[in-house]
């Protein structure tokens, strides 16, 4: 859910920070929490609670904002900022192209949350005469701390794995070696974090090893995804958009029925199809636009009506470069990109499907494994 910008980049809220917001509110508020050294009523108790858990959040947008606007800075365009479960994520829609500057834009969110923490300490001496704001500012003071010294672990593709991943990237001059380097480091501390965690809640019955073992396995899966991503793009360099084309032969006519073309999808083992109206295109359909109608209204229900009709999508040429294609359809949602000439004359639809097709076809190792990453760009 979007709530708003700043400085023009986007903030969403994913619907899970609505459950750690209300953790944080709680773990403050309640009797043994932090502000137990203090007499409060429940409604004084209730109302802290919800404040420091804003200014909390608050401190992790300042992070990832920290990211965003140095990305931005940089020439790395930012697709917006989401709060969500685990905190916040920047998401760039590009790499940074050299070392330092994605040493650069990692380092800068630990660090402004050393920045925070020091204010907040700052505010908790300053409110020595409120006891129950002093010590909301000293646990937002930790708290602050805690995560500019959490996120600087090694740990890919946290901050600190990324710092590392930089400094890789600069000594061997080989960014997938230092992606897989980084990866496999950040993996040993992510088992590390999930079995410790589980241990902690088996032998003490803590919610807290529970978290870290959670933790743990977003780190895990997080940094597996990165490293066949780093892979799909290394394999990709030097193509492209012509190369990956789905074949021009498969295709629906406009005056087909959507259970006529669900069924030839099937057949032919496709997601998409190209929609003609006799040698012209005019859009495309896919297996997702087909999922919105109900199953009783396939058989009445005519292609035009649902596709993407071809006035509504991006184009690319043939000579486009194959990674920046696979960017431009995971920034769009699209399913395909219609690849055109210098007529505007359809050569082929660049499908996922298309692309795992032709990196199954060129890769030599783990090929299922990296085409995996291609579903979840």
């Amino acid at each position: 859910m979007r709530i708003g910008k700043i400085f023009g980049i986007e903030i969403s809220v994913n619907p899970s920070w609505v459950f750690i917001f209300a953790l944080v509110a709680y773990s403050i508020a309640q009797p043994m929490g932090p502000l137990s050294a203090v007499s409060l009523n429940t409604s004084e108790r209730v109302v802290l609670g919800v404040i420091a858990s804003l200014l909390f959040f608050a401190s992790v947008l300042f992070h990832e904002l920290a990211h965003s606007l140095l990305a931005r800075s940089r020439g790395v365009p930012v697709r917006g900022i989401t709060l969500f479960i685990f905190g916040g994520v920047s998401s760039l829609e590009d790499e940074p192209t050299t070392p330092p500057s994605e040493a650069w834009i990692s380092a800068i969110g630990p660090l402004a949350s050393l920045v925070l923490g020091g204010l907040f300490a700052l505010l908790t001496t300053l409110s020595s005469h409120a006891p129950a704001l002093a010590l909301m500012f000293g646990y937002l003071a930790f708290a602050n701390i805690a995560l500019a010294v959490f996120n600087i672990l090694p740990a890919y593709p946290m901050d600190g794995g990324r710092v590392l991943h930089a400094l890789v990237w600069r000594a061997t001059n080989d960014r997938l070696r230092a992606t897989r380097i980084a990866a496999t480091i950040g993996g040993a501390i992510a088992i590390v974090l999930i079995v410790g965690g589980a241990a902690e809640t088996l032998f003490t019955g803590s919610v807290g090893g529970l978290w870290t073992t959670f933790i743990g396995w977003f780190l895990l899966n997080a940094g597996t995804l990165e490293r066949r991503q780093s892979e799909v793009q290394s394999t990709l360099r030097n193509r492209n958009a012509a190369d990956l084309i789905a074949s021009p032969e498969l295709r629906a006519r406009a005056d087909e029925t959507a259970d006529r073309v669900l069924h030839a999808m099937r057949e032919d083992r496709v997601r998409v199809l190209p929609v003609y109206v006799a040698d012209r295109f005019i859009g495309f359909v896919s297996i997702d636009d087909m999922a919105k109608i109900p199953l009783d209204e396939l058989s009445r229900t005519y292609v035009t009506a649902i596709m993407t009709r071809e006035e509504e999508t991006e184009h690319a040429s043939p000579s486009d470069d194959a990674n920046d294609v696979l960017r431009r359809m995971a920034r769009s949602g699209l399913q395909a990109l219609p690849v055109v000439d210098a007529q505007g004359n359809l050569i082929g639809l660049v499908t996922r499907d298309s692309i795992m097709r032709w990196l199954s076809s060129h890769w030599t190792k783990d090929g299922d494994r990296v085409a995996t990453a291609v579903r979840t760009p």
